[in-house]
């Protein structure tokens, strides 16, 4: 029988990893929009062109969608680690505290995409709320996780 703590572990891992294949969904997405050069099909706002054709979509040449998407799989891959790595407790606090990092620059940078949506483009993408609603459960997840490994350590 699976202890407790290890269940909720687990849980939390395997909440990390579905939040973060939902977000790679989207950001795959958007992804293959940019560089395909179509719309986006966009629900609500009315605002996805706008902002996917800002230049403010791109980073260092590359779509800001395919960064978001690279750090989504790292979050789903490190999530997984974790659920696999249930009896290895000497790797979990390694995966916790990059999971929370990635976890934290990833919501930064899209609460600072979200300011660019509100104040200068003043257009919004229902794909990139989605994606920053989807950031901020996983920081909640992840930020969980490490707070959960530090209480056990002290």
């Amino acid at each position: 029988m699976v202890p407790a703590s290890v269940a909720a572990k687990n849980r939390l891992a395997l909440a990390q990893s579905g939040l973060a294949l939902m977000g790679a969904g989207v950001a795959a997405y958007l992804t293959w929009a940019k560089l395909r050069g179509e719309g986006v099909v966009c629900f609500g706002f009315g605002g996805c062109e706008v902002v996917n054709n800002s230049p403010y979509a791109e980073l260092l040449g590359i779509p800001v969608a395919a960064w978001g998407l690279g750090a989504y799989l790292a979050l789903a891959f490190l999530g997984g680690l974790s659920w696999a790595w249930s009896d290895r407790a000497s790797l979990r606090p390694w995966a916790a505290t990059l999971s929370f990092a990635l976890a934290l620059g990833g919501w930064l940078f899209s609460m600072y995409l979200t300011a660019i949506e509100a104040f200068v483009l003043r257009s919004w993408c229902s794909w990139c709320v989605t994606s920053a609603v989807l950031i901020t459960l996983l920081l909640g997840v992840c930020g969980l996780r490490f707070y959960r490994m530090f209480r056990e350590e002290g």
